[in-house]
């Protein structure tokens, strides 16, 4: 296919441009590509994919990682165009009824989180019924290397994977308590990986803790389910006890 390189500045050209740049949003959706994937995929040549590229990176729809020089959507940014929809995603609808569940359970919050750029997102929230509890919205942030979520999602990855997702990690924010780089959060995932849960111990905020567990929709970690509430409410035993709680509610999901 010959390769066409539209930088007309019509309004023909202009429309082109903004279609050209949804096509990319939506290929990056599928996977991290480089700018010459995104030309062959778009038929286009390498200085127009990468043009585009940079146009959405300045825009924050998409992220480039340093050292692969790849290319992928940023859900920090997509999250507020998709978070007022009425539409519901298919793992939202799988994870939901086990949030409302452990929310009953356990009387403290639940949540469930995906992962972007080195962080989790909470696309779901169960709020705690009680006067003095963990308190989020829907588009929260929060660090992946000192949360339970971030720490449960990173745990069940692949070596090659977590390779790639500790890259995009900055290591800011958090408490003290909250692993320092990259040789301390390993140590960490390995206690993770051995219980089958991770637990943020005021590492995120002082006086909240969180338990969470990767959740895998088949053989694929598509984010983390966790529990939080205040530290004097979410004592050893209690975590515990919502960890495995979480491992037996979300096995389920692998078998869709």
């Amino acid at each position: 296919m010959a390769e066409v390189d539209d930088d007309s500045s019509t309004s023909e050209g202009s429309t082109s441009a903004y279609l050209r740049g949804l096509q990319v949003i939506e290929l990056l959706a599928q996977g991290e590509m480089s700018a010459s994937d995104v030309a062959r995929e778009l038929g286009v040549n390498r200085s127009t994919a990468l043009r585009l590229l940079q146009d959405l990176e300045k825009a924050d729809y998409v992220v480039r990682d340093a050292a692969s020089k790849r290319y992928t959507v940023s859900m920090l940014r997509l999250w507020s165009l998709l978070s007022n929809s009425r539409d519901h995603s298919d793992i939202g609808e799988l994870v939901s009824p086990i949030l409302s569940a452990a929310r009953h359970q356990f009387h403290e919050a639940a949540i469930f989180a995906v992962p972007a750029s080195g962080s989790m997102v909470y696309t779901s929230f169960f709020p705690s019924g009680q006067v003095i509890a963990v308190t989020e919205r829907l588009g929260t942030v929060r660090p992946m290397h000192c949360s339970a979520l971030g720490k449960a999602f990173l745990a069940a990855l692949s070596p090659d994977a977590l390779d790639r997702e500790l890259g995009r990690i900055q290591f800011e924010g958090g408490t003290p308590k909250a692993a320092q780089g990259p040789i301390d959060l390993r140590s960490r995932l390995s206690q993770v990986q051995a219980l089958g849960y991770a637990i943020d111990d005021e590492e995120t905020y002082l006086g909240a803790t969180c338990v969470a567990v990767p959740v895998k929709v088949g053989d694929t970690v598509v984010g983390a389910a966790g529990i939080s509430g205040p530290s004097t409410r979410m004592t050893v035993p209690i975590l515990a006890k919502a960890g495995l709680w979480l491992i037996s509610a979300t096995q389920t999901l692998g078998k869709v």
